[in-house]
């Protein structure tokens, strides 16, 4: 697991005011505002979803920057959701307080064939996850949030500053994903 892309996705909780701990490749996350509400039930979440949709979770960043998370994929490498299985429960839930939690993937991309895409999706819900963020929305939802001219004591946060600051980030490319 790639230490940068957990470092990424933390980085993004604790800027969106979340209480974050990291257990290995896991982060546990804790809503420090209040939710708005469940609102609708989707699945994939864009960064601005982030505070007014979850409150409690477990976030398994998996940074396969190069691959789309296809049916096969998923089939293939089942130690993606390792962390759901039920040794593990009793340890989250210590943590939130007996509070309910969601499971989230942080991943880079899904396929781009529609009828792949539902597959995938119908996959992740069958093994328990409950929300999908990618990993285009946690660096989008970064960089929107660093000020230039702010110093951050988060390196992942210093780096995207001075990126920021030489204008690496175009403000037309600031409003895509990537």
């Amino acid at each position: 697991m790639s230490q940068a892309s957990i470092e990424l996705v933390r980085e993004f909780f604790i800027m969106n005011d979340f209480f974050v701990l990291k257990k290995e490749d896991l982060l546990l996350v804790k809503n420090a505002r209040v939710v708005n509400g469940p609102g609708e039930d989707k699945f994939i979440l864009s960064g601005g979803d982030i505070s007014g949709r979850i409150g409690n979770a477990v976030v398994k960043p998996v940074s396969w920057h190069t691959m789309k998370f296809t049916p096969l994929v998923l089939s293939r490498f089942p130690d993606i959701f390792d962390f759901l299985k039920a040794r593990n429960a009793g340890e989250y839930g210590k943590f939130f307080g007996g509070e309910n939690f969601l499971k989230i993937l942080v991943i880079p991309s899904l396929p781009a064939s529609e009828g792949l895409r539902e597959e995938s999706i119908r996959v992740m819900k069958e093994k328990g996850i409950d929300r999908l963020v990618m990993f285009s929305s946690v660096i989008a939802g970064l960089v929107e949030r660093i000020e230039p001219r702010h110093v951050y004591l988060s390196t992942v946060n210093e780096v995207l500053r001075v990126l920021k600051f030489y204008r690496f980030f175009a403000e037309e490319e600031q409003n895509l994903p990537f």
